[in-house]
C-alpha cells in the first residue's frame, strides 16, 4: 500500500495557491446541503482521456501528464459556464462519491485555473491516474466525465521523462 507521505507533487506557487484556496473553497462548500443543487448536467458524448503517458509506460520519477478532452470545453474553478468543467487528477485512488465536491490532497490533485498538464513526482513502483472533470464547485458531472484508469510504472532513476508534446 502506497503512503501518502511518499507522494510528491510538483507545482507552482500559483499552482500550489489555488489547491489550498479550492481546498478551503471545498471545504465551505461540504457544509452546504447537497441535496440543495442538482449536479451540473455532463454530456454522454463528452470523452476525457490521459494523453501521457499512456497505460503501461514506464517513466522516471519526475513526469508529465497531459490531459486530453473532447466534446466538452475546460474552464477555470467558479466559472459557470454550461459544457465545461476542469480537470481533477487521481493518483492511486478511486473517488467515493460523486455527489460531494472532489476532495484536495495528495492523491485527488485540482487544476482549477483549466490547466490542461502537469509534471508530476511519484516513488518508484506501480501508480494508478486517472481524470476526472467536476464543475465549478468541483463537483462531478452528471453522468461523470472521467477518464480511463491507466497504470503506469515508475523506476527509480535521476533522468526526467517528459513527454515531448
Amino acid at each position: 500500500m502506497l503512503s501518502l507521505a511518499l507522494v510528491t507533487v510538483t507545482a507552482t506557487p500559483a499552482v500550489a495557491a489555488d489547491a489550498s484556496a479550492q481546498q478551503k473553497a471545498g471545504q465551505k462548500d461540504s457544509q452546504n446541503d447537497p441535496a440543495a443543487t442538482p449536479r451540473t448536467p455532463g454530456r454522454k458524448d463528452a470523452w476525457l482521456y490521459i494523453g501521457w503517458p499512456n497505460n503501461g509506460q514506464v517513466v522516471g520519477t519526475r513526469f508529465k501528464v497531459w490531459f486530453g478532452l473532447r466534446n466538452f470545453g475546460v474552464a477555470p474553478a467558479g466559472v459557470r459556464k454550461d459544457g465545461t468543467g476542469h480537470h481533477h487528477l487521481l493518483i492511486d485512488t478511486d473517488l467515493k462519491n460523486f455527489n460531494e465536491p472532489i476532495p484536495s490532497d495528495k492523491q485527488h490533485l485540482h487544476f482549477g485555473k483549466g490547466q490542461t498538464e502537469t509534471i508530476l513526482e511519484l516513488p518508484p513502483g506501480r501508480h494508478t491516474l486517472q481524470l476526472v472533470l467536476a464543475d465549478a464547485d468541483h463537483v462531478p458531472h452528471d453522468p461523470p466525465i472521467m477518464s480511463k484508469k491507466i497504470t503506469i510504472t515508475v523506476r527509480a532513476d535521476r533522468s526526467p521523462q517528459l513527454s515531448a508534446r
